[in-house]
């Protein structure tokens, strides 16, 4: 059975790649117009693209985003032209997705001669959860794959028209790739290292080739400068991926501790949704040995070439702490995964049905088919998160009330502006907070307010969330998918002694010193607050601050309420308290302004201010 070649199992094979096919398009359309809204890290790249038009879109983004030049300018061009909407904004990765899905059948074909592996890599490929779910995310990561498939396609396809222009497809569509896709290089490194060895084995140097090498490396040097060298999320974004980053001893706990988070999460739980019930994971292993035992004995290099190599590529960069090696970020190596499960899958049933029987060989490629699609089809839809509901519940509250959101704020902010949330009067929450400092923040309410916040990241906040609903504050509690709202009464305690920062200035502009102590940092000239309201009469004001000198001087500061300056003082080397008074003829909203006036930098030190607390209390004196 594995080796017929007849009219009729051609039409057969035929028959099975058109019903593939429709199978992977229909679960990737559905995935794609049914309904889901943006969640957080997308919102995070939607406002980028409501605020900035083309040029400044190849300037470093809000919120440690960033994407190739290519993608964001696609995404910017769709959204355009059919508004700042899901499906808009989700559209060039959806058909990059879907335009390069059947290349994969190609490209197992061409690389294994084998039509059942082709069909059987192209199944199991079609129906991957994460692979359908991340073609209607606004990220690049379905984009990722779809440059993975067209550039070996174009590498090994056996087209005849592709034959007659193949350097010049490589060449346009590697240069294009660069700009549409993190991972291009990776990928592009391997079919260099295929076109050297082709060169090697000639023993001739074709120069055709080393145009299109050359091609790739001009752009891929003058994108690399532009966009991605010293960029200010780089440090960021190693921070927020040490996990992700294989330790490079490799005989420390900690690669064998990294190992096996990645196996699971790789092969079981995230990306490729392999059932493991019934020991499958030891065959899945066996299966893996057989395939790539198969192609290092039988000297098929292309195939490593272009699955083992970029795996390795991968894990080295990780190594080096270039780019993470995580379940998402690694999407573009699902189809080398696949091949070579396929691979192993087909040549185990071909030396059953051999040895054994042909019902014994074709019973084991169906019983691996389900243990590699059963999770991905049992799961199917995936829709981890849902913020409508959680919106919705807010809408039933008048458009006045006091709103505080943690992480999705910038998903609060995206729907506020496609207008589906009313409510304009909302508060970011910092991640990492105290009870402490949350109840310096909310100190000021008087009456009842919402709380909106994650439930999947609740380890920043948690603390709060538990010590509200240990008080008895929260008065009603939403969940739904993801995000919950609760409503929360003002607590009795007011403390009044030291208001932290978080009061009255914006949660983003704060640090933390060489201490670990959280302050809002004044480099050059001023900070300013937010409008603080109060009722007429006489103020104490307290501003608790330390400064670094230059040449022995400390930062000397200004202290401003509506721009009319109120007093000064010098910070020095440790947090100390300075003490002002104001008064207000009338109920009214008032805005802090610290100024630094001396300003300076010299032989390796820098002058700056840092506010740790301000506390603005009412005097009995009239």
């Amino acid at each position: 059975m594995f080796h017929l070649k007849n009219k009729k199992f051609d039409k057969i094979v035929k028959a099975a790649f058109f019903t593939i096919l429709a199978l992977g398009l229909a679960l990737r359309f559905y995935q794609y117009l049914m309904g889901r809204s943006l969640w957080e890290d997308e919102c995070h790249f939607a406002l980028n693209f409501i605020k900035y038009g083309y040029l400044r879109l190849t300037k470093p983004l809000d919120d440690i985003q960033a994407g190739p030049i290519f993608f964001l300018f696609s995404v910017k061009t769709f959204a355009k032209i059919f508004g700042y909407v899901e499906n808009a904004l989700r559209a060039p990765t959806f058909i990059w997705s879907v335009l390069t899905l059947p290349l994969f059948y190609f490209i197992i074909l061409d690389l294994t001669k084998s039509k059942i592996t082709a069909l059987l890599g192209f199944f199991v490929f079609s129906v991957n959860l994460a692979v359908i779910y991340f073609s209607s995310e606004l990220k690049p990561y379905g984009i990722d794959v779809g440059v993975y498939l067209l550039m070996v396609y174009l590498v090994v396809g056996q087209n005849k028209f592709l034959e007659k222009n193949r350097r010049v497809a490589l060449a346009v569509a590697g240069c294009t790739a660069i700009l549409f896709s993190n991972t291009a290089f990776i990928i592009l490194f391997c079919i260099a290292c295929y076109l050297l060895l082709n060169s090697y084995k000639e023993k001739k140097i074709h120069k055709g080739d080393i145009k299109v090498l050359i091609s790739w490396a001009c752009v891929f040097i003058v994108n690399y400068f532009m966009f991605i060298y010293k960029h200010p999320s780089n440090k960021t974004q190693q921070i927020n991926y040490a996990f992700a980053f294989c330790p490079i001893n490799i005989f420390s706990p900690e690669f064998t501790s990294f190992i096996k988070k990645t196996i699971e999460e790789t092969f079981f739980t995230m990306l490729l949704y392999i059932s493991k019930c019934c020991g499958f994971a030891y065959i899945l292993l066996l299966i893996f040995i057989v395939a790539i035992a198969h192609l290092i004995v039988n000297k098929k290099y292309t195939i490593l070439l272009f699955t083992c190599l970029p795996i390795f590529l991968h894990l080295v960069l990780s190594a080096l702490k270039i780019y993470p090696f995580w379940f998402r970020l690694i999407l573009y190596l699902v189809p080398c995964f696949i091949t070579l499960m396929a691979l192993g899958t087909y040549l185990i049933g071909d030396f059953l049905s051999r040895k054994l029987h042909f019902t014994v060989g074709i019973s084991w490629v169906l019983l691996c088919c389900v243990f590699f699609v059963k999770d991905s089809i049992g799961k199917f839809p995936l829709w981890p998160r849902e913020i409508k509901p959680a919106l919705n519940f807010v809408n039933r509250y008048p458009a006045n009330t006091h709103v505080y959101i943690t992480d999705p704020v910038n998903a609060y902010k995206y729907y506020y502006y496609q207008e589906y949330v009313k409510d304009s009067i909302y508060e970011e929450v910092p991640w990492n907070i105290t009870p402490k400092e949350y109840y310096e923040m909310v100190a000021d309410e008087k009456s009842n307010y919402l709380l909106f916040y994650g439930l999947v990241y609740q380890w920043g906040y948690g603390s709060v969330i538990e010590d509200l609903k240990k008080k008895g504050l929260v008065v009603k509690n939403f969940e739904y998918n993801g995000y919950a709202v609760s409503e929360v009464k003002p607590s009795d305690k007011r403390d009044t002694v030291v208001k932290s920062i978080f009061t009255y200035f914006n949660p983003k502009l704060i640090v933390e010193d060489a201490e670990g102590v959280k302050a809002i940092p004044i480099w050059s000239s001023n900070v300013v607050s937010k409008l603080v309201y109060l009722e007429k009469g006489n103020y104490n004001i307290v501003i608790s601050s330390k400064g670094t000198p230059v040449d022995g001087i400390f930062p000397h500061n200004n202290l401003f309420i509506n721009e009319t300056k109120i007093g000064e003082f010098t910070s020095p080397g440790q947090y100390q308290k300075s003490f002002f008074t104001f008064r207000l003829a009338q109920d009214t909203s008032i805005i802090i302004k610290i100024n630094m006036d001396n300003d300076a930098a010299k032989n390796n030190e820098d002058r700056n201010t840092f506010i740790r607390a301000v506390n603005i209390v009412k005097s009995n004196n009239q």
